[in-house]
């Protein structure tokens, strides 16, 4: 389905194993930045890289918490839970990319993620996650486009796109990594099972949920 309305529009998400309030700041980023009219925020499918998913049912209500109707109407940016992922088998980004193209073929997609997947390794023979490890790989770097996030402990994507080791027409979305930080969800997972304190990682909604649903507690 075609929006003649919707020229920019932005793709990111999570698994939600839970969702933080780090995947939240990370999405108000790409609302309030400015260079996008529509942002789509995805729940992944299962994936055999993680297999301690909890069932989707439980990750989309979290999504749909965390990201509630309040939050959304305060948005600048339209903002959209994208559920189609959830429910299946979590298909390459590439295929997603095209997935979306198909239904806004006038729009600009543009897939959002950390500067994690972009800098380059040794153990990749200098290229980066995304050129090694994922479905056609060099052809996401040159034929999309990715808006970077900088994180904690990583090269600012400026500097390695100044270096020439991020594509010159990837969008870069700066923020102040103080207000952020890398807020883990595998951390989070082991907080609960362990009985610490996790409220201060996720929202008030989310940690009623989890609490509520017993989510991610030892047996």
């Amino acid at each position: 389905m075609s929006d003649l309305g919707t020229k920019r529009i932005a793709m990111a998400g999570s698994a939600a194993n839970p969702i933080t309030k780090g995947h939240r700041i990370f999405a108000e980023y790409l609302t309030h930045c400015g260079k996008f009219d529509r942002v789509f925020w995805l729940t992944s499918g299962s994936r055999r890289d993680k297999p301690s998913l909890i069932p989707a049912e439980d990750r989309v209500q979290m999504t749909e918490l965390a990201f509630n109707k309040a939050w959304r109407k305060s948005q600048p940016t339209e903002f959209v839970v994208d559920t189609r992922e959830a429910y299946r088998e979590s298909i390459p980004t590439i295929r997603l990319l095209e997935e979306f193209k198909l239904e806004y073929p006038d729009a600009e997609i543009t897939f959002a993620t950390g500067v994690d997947v972009l800098v380059p390794r040794e153990e990749y023979e200098g290229g980066c996650e995304v050129s090694h490890r994922w479905v056609e790989g060099e052809s996401l770097m040159k034929n999309w486009t990715f808006a970077v996030l900088p994180r904690e402990g990583y090269p600012h994507p400026k500097k390695l796109q100044k270096e020439g080791k991020i594509p010159e027409h990837f969008i870069i979305i700066d923020r102040p990594l103080s207000l952020l930080g890398d807020i883990s969800s595998t951390e989070i997972r082991s907080r609960i099972a362990s009985g610490k304190p996790f409220d201060n990682l996720v929202d008030h909604q989310v940690a009623e949920y989890i609490c509520a649903h017993r989510l991610y507690q030892r047996a």
